[in-house]
């Protein structure tokens, strides 16, 4: 395991200048998937990865870094225990079995926790509605299973969701589907970005960590 600062540990990254691992069709890599794939132990690298510790490891926050920031400056960290004592998995996969094509919401997130931003989260794919308060999301906060009316959706949307701030297909894990779920239909899928419709940001990835 890779950690860095009080207690962090280094769980998996998401990338798009690789296959779409976290947004395959089965939900295989949120679900199921239970062996190592990817650099384990350099957070600068660009490409997809999932250690054991994000189904082993419990804990009580998550924050998100860049891959290309030696120093690990959380762009977004939760607050008020968002794990209560989980796995990032379990934490993830307690609002449902969502494998293969089952809509996993409408016009709400299925859960959210609170959220701090800093670093260059204005600067960063998947952040664009951080500073939004929508009708599904405010603007202060991280969430599960999120959907909105037009049929897209982010398995964790950050800041702001609904009509006023972009719908919902921004942030980890985003589709332009005609519903809500890991099924593609036309429009696009990125494992992470501000939507997923456009040319998915291939510069850096998003390390995920908890404590």
């Amino acid at each position: 395991m890779t950690s860095t600062g009080i207690g962090w540990t280094l769980v998996a990254r998401f990338s798009n200048d690789d296959d779409k691992n976290w947004m395959n069709n089965t939900g295989h890599w949120w679900y199921d998937k239970n062996d190592v794939l990817g650099e384990t132990s350099d957070p600068s690298i660009n490409a997809d990865m999932i250690w054991p510790a994000f189904w082993l490891v419990s804990g009580s926050e998550f924050k998100i870094t860049r891959s290309d920031d030696s120093q690990h400056t959380p762009l977004l960290q939760t607050t008020g225990n968002c794990l209560g004592g989980q796995t990032f998995r379990s934490k993830v996969t307690s609002y449902g079995d969502f494998r293969n094509g089952v809509v996993w919401a409408s016009d709400q997130c299925l859960g959210n926790c609170t959220v701090q931003y800093g670093g260059q989260y204005q600067l960063t794919a998947g952040f664009q509605q951080a500073k939004c308060s929508g009708e599904i999301q405010g603007s202060q906060a991280i969430g599960f299973w999120c959907d909105w009316s037009s049929g897209d959706g982010a398995v964790i949307m950050i800041g702001g969701g609904g009509s006023s701030c972009n719908r919902a297909d921004h942030g980890i894990g985003v589709t332009e589907a005609n519903e809500a779920s890991f099924v593609y239909w036309s429009s696009g899928q990125s494992d992470f970005g501000d939507f997923a419709g456009d040319v998915p940001t291939p510069g850096y990835s998003l390390n995920l960590w908890i404590r």
